[in-house]
């Protein structure tokens, strides 16, 4: 009876164990996600409207702070600069000027969190990139495409190619989790593409403007 009732004692010990072990493994929280990645789209905003689509790749750091690179492509953002530009050379040739800037970016910087509630995330960043600006102009007489150079014009380089500048971009937004490790993200995102004047004397800088619509997923 003794010898029973010390191997019941072991064995409930043993259980004991068992089940404290499988409630501290219950109730440790799983990790939290370090990475993120997130495709987006919307239109952009300004003198000339369009749409982007881009996406962007995200690694926390510390607390509420992520390192993001994110890249783009930008429908048409021309200036009213890049107008007044091209009609000159339009006027001269008795008809009009349709412009584009098309751009393709890519950025490194900073996301922050706003620790609000756990539903909703907003957050705001900062960084600064490349550009590769593409530089479209088509002129038309009586609603018919021409070619400036069989008019004796040369176009410079205000008015054709493609140059990379520097683009510094600003943000904020809100993130909204949904099926443990995805989220909706509705952002707003502002770029300055700065002025090359060493590629081209009368350079401006070019304003963007993108709203951002988009889906992730934490990894």
């Amino acid at each position: 009876m003794k010898r029973f009732a010390y191997v019941a004692a072991v064995c409930l010990v043993a259980v004991l164990g068992i089940g404290v072990s499988t409630a501290h493994a219950q109730v440790a929280p799983p990790p939290e996600p370090k990475m993120y990645g997130e495709f987006n789209f919307g239109p952009t905003l300004g003198h000339k409207s369009d749409k982007f689509v881009g996406g962007e790749f995200g690694l926390r750091i510390v607390d509420r702070v992520d390192v993001f690179i994110e890249a783009s492509h930008m429908g048409n953002v021309a200036t009213t600069d890049l107008d007044d530009r091209a009609n000159i050379i339009a006027n001269f040739l008795g008809g009009s000027a349709s412009t584009a800037f098309k751009v393709n970016e890519g950025a490194i910087g900073v996301r922050y969190h706003i620790a609000i509630t756990p539903m909703v995330h907003p957050y705001i960043l900062a960084g600064f990139g490349a550009a590769q600006v593409a530089t479209e102009v088509v002129f038309s007489v009586n609603g018919t495409a021409v070619d400036p150079a069989t008019r004796g014009v040369a176009l410079g380089g205000d008015l054709t190619g493609t140059t990379t500048k520097t683009i510094i971009v600003f943000g904020f937004g809100v993130n909204v989790p949904f099926a443990k490790r995805f989220y909706g993200d509705l952002g707003y995102r502002y770029g300055q593409i700065l002025a090359k004047t060493d590629a081209v004397e009368t350079d401006k800088s070019i304003p963007t403007q993108r709203v951002v619509l988009g889906v992730g997923m934490r990894f």
